[in-house]
């Protein structure tokens, strides 16, 4: 189902190419940068992602701008429902999206819960706090048994990730709702002096992400010909989908902050950097010495986070679907779609935008940083890319339906894992496929 639920191509309603150009105008107009060639914009195809929500608006747009920002003219809608749909396949067979206890649990109030369980700690936590077999029955009788509330509250304080489902209702009057809601879209801060750097030069972008969000806004400039180099500790667990989706064009390396001689290698790279995007959870890198001040002068960083910085809940551990179920976004599918199960967006469309958006505010940024130098933060949120895509249209009915990608915008590549079957790029192009974490040694390419 398209958008002409939205009434989109309808005679004397705005075309949906029209709309999206609108949606790129009012985004691109927010922070500083260069001009961007809008009025060029040509939108081919259909994404096509059913929701009450205009998920097509937003997703094309934020795909839109980072190419926009890069130069590119064109955006392919059904490039961009390949992208967000995470499909991946290896030797031909697709790669798990979901760990097994993830998902939904109705709870005895006639309600639903959710755990994100594909960190195989996440999983073990909720099995210890309900003291139940490592089944999703087992789960589901054990959670018919708790009081939701506190069983969401007890095991967020245990480091987990839960979440209620919340009507829109329900979340409109919440205290961090209310503290969030009038919150821009992208907040740029001017934080520090530096001289403007060279425009011309190749940008090395430093990767501190996991998952999908800040993987995507890495990757995004991968295909625009940045360095990008992705650190992480080899302790820390990943998700093998995410990995692959989003590791094109990059390097993998090692980095153990927690170490002396951790620290050292990566004060080496932050100090060469000029991009360093940190979607670590609120004050995790600050914790293991490095705050947004440790970046060298004239550089760009770009934050994301699940919950925002602000509110009673800033900082809290999230992930795009939690952040939909708690913020009443899946209720809302669930009743305009006619189910009883919570239905939420049919990709993980705050996810994709955010990294999207935070690829382009990385290059706006620097753009303007080489005309008129400082040293720049930029901020994204996952709840603020909720809020935006809420605010773009009313809800309407929909037909719920599964995203099934346009073969013509996949691609298949040899890997270490096999041939891998995943999204084109919607702009530019990869030098690389993806590899496996700790396959690159943690130094920049030469210039």
């Amino acid at each position: 189902m398209g958008r002409d639920t939205h009434g989109f191509g309808h005679h004397g309603v705005m075309s949906h190419e029209d709309r999206v150009r609108d949606v790129v105008e009012q985004v691109a107009g927010s922070i500083p940068g260069p001009a961007l060639p809008t009025p060029e914009l040509e939108v081919i195809g259909n994404p096509s992602l059913a929701s009450c929500f205009d998920v097509d608006t937003a997703a094309v747009a934020a795909a839109a701008l980072t190419n926009l920002a890069a130069g590119c003219t064109t955006i392919d809608g059904n490039r961009v429902a390949a992208l967000f749909s995470t499909h991946v396949e290896i030797d031909g067979a697709p790669v798990p999206k979901w760990g097994d206890l993830s998902g939904y649990y109705e709870t005895g109030d006639g309600g639903f819960i959710q755990f994100h369980c594909n960190f195989p700690h996440h999983a073990d936590g909720v099995l210890r706090r309900l003291g139940c077999e490592p089944t999703r029955e087992a789960v589901q009788e054990a959670v018919l048994g708790c009081d939701p509330r506190q069983l969401e509250a007890d095991l967020i304080a245990d480091g987990m990730v839960a979440a209620r489902m919340r009507s829109l209702h329900d979340w409109s009057a919440h205290p961090h709702a209310a503290a969030t809601e009038e919150l821009p879209l992208i907040t740029v801060d001017r934080i520090a002096d530096g001289a403007p750097r060279n425009p011309a030069r190749r940008l090395r972008v430093l990767d501190c992400s996991r998952v999908l969000a800040g993987p995507v806004a890495g990757m995004t400039m991968a295909a625009h010909g940045a360095d990008v180099l992705r650190i992480g500790a080899a302790r820390l667990p990943s998700v093998e989908v995410g990995v692959i989706a989003t590791g094109f064009g990059k390097r993998n390396a090692h980095v153990d902050l927690a170490t002396g001689p951790g620290r050292g290698t990566f004060a080496e790279l932050l100090e060469a950097a000029d991009v360093w995007i940190d979607a670590y959870r609120p004050g995790a890198l600050a914790g293991l010495g490095f705050p947004v001040e440790r970046v060298a002068p004239g550089s760009v960083v770009i934050q994301l986070c699940a919950f925002d910085w602000v509110g009673p809940w800033a900082g809290r551990r999230g992930f795009d679907s939690i952040v939909q179920t708690t913020s009443g976004v899946a209720a809302e599918g669930m009743v305009r779609a006619g189910r009883d199960r919570p239905t939420p967006l049919p990709v993980q469309a705050l996810d994709y935008c955010t990294g999207l958006l935070a690829g382009f505010a990385a290059q706006q940024l620097t753009r303007h940083q080489a005309e008129v130098g400082g040293t720049w933060l930029a901020r994204l949120s996952l709840l603020r890319t909720r809020n935006w895509l809420v605010d773009l249209a009313p809800p309407v009915s929909f037909e719920p339906s599964t995203v099934r990608p346009d073969p013509a915008a996949l691609q298949t590549v040899a890997t270490a894992w096999g041939a891998v079957t995943a999204a084109r790029p919607i702009g530019g192009r990869w030098t690389s496929p993806p590899r496996p974490l700790g396959t690159s040694p943690p130094r920049w390419e030469e210039n």
